[in-house]
């Protein structure tokens, strides 16, 4: 009889071990969740800062051109237009046509021009029109034709309604090893102004 109540005791504590170091083992677990990867940033860590900074951007229209510049004024950055090897009809409907053709395809077009010298670069905004929900196809491109590992994108886009957070994604994608940073889909100087200020690109 003592030696079926020495077993009973002994599995019941045995029991309440592992119950306990189960119980442990969850609340580290919940105590350090993993950070997201890819995640994109509220801000430029640190700021503009002793940082070499470019505003590389394509304009169909005028509208992206007028941002970029409000950007380059207000950073101090160096401004790049980002030019596709053939140029995009001035008719709209035919430009729009080759866009939604080239992303159904998940085309690269060619880019005419070429960044110098990109590595001094700590920080690039990338500009441009927003067509079918995404930038044109060629702008990816360019971000693939460069080395973004440890720097900072900040994407910033015009847009006839369609929120620019359907194009982010791609542009993370493209450009690999980068921290990218909330973008922007104002072509309002106001809302501009605040936006660099809330993403801490100027003071």
């Amino acid at each position: 009889m003592k030696k079926l109540v020495m077993m009973i005791v002994t599995v019941f504590a045995a029991l309440m071990l592992v119950g306990c170091g189960a119980s442990k083992s969850g609340s580290a677990s919940a105590a350090a969740p993993q950070a997201k990867a890819g995640a994109i940033a509220d801000t430029i860590d640190g700021g503009l800062q002793g940082k070499k900074v470019l505003v590389a951007y394509y304009s169909w229209s005028g509208n992206t051109k007028a941002v970029a510049e409000q950007i380059q004024r207000e950073t101090g950055a160096d401004i790049f237009f980002i030019q596709p090897q053939t140029p995009y009809p001035g008719d709209y409907r035919e430009c729009v046509d080759i866009a939604k053709k080239e992303m159904n395809e998940n085309a690269r077009p060619a880019v005419a021009n070429t960044v110098d010298n990109m590595d001094q670069y700590d920080v690039v905004f990338v500009g441009y029109p927003i067509w079918w929900g995404k930038a044109p196809m060629f702008v990816y491109t360019f971000l693939e034709s460069y080395n973004f590992q440890g720097k900072t994108v900040v994407p910033f886009c015009t847009t006839g309604g369609t929120p620019i957070s359907g194009s982010m994604a791609d542009a993370q994608k493209s450009a690999a090893g980068a921290q990218l940073v909330r973008g922007s889909d104002s072509s309002d100087p106001a809302a501009v102004s605040k936006w660099l200020k809330d993403i801490h690109a100027v003071q």
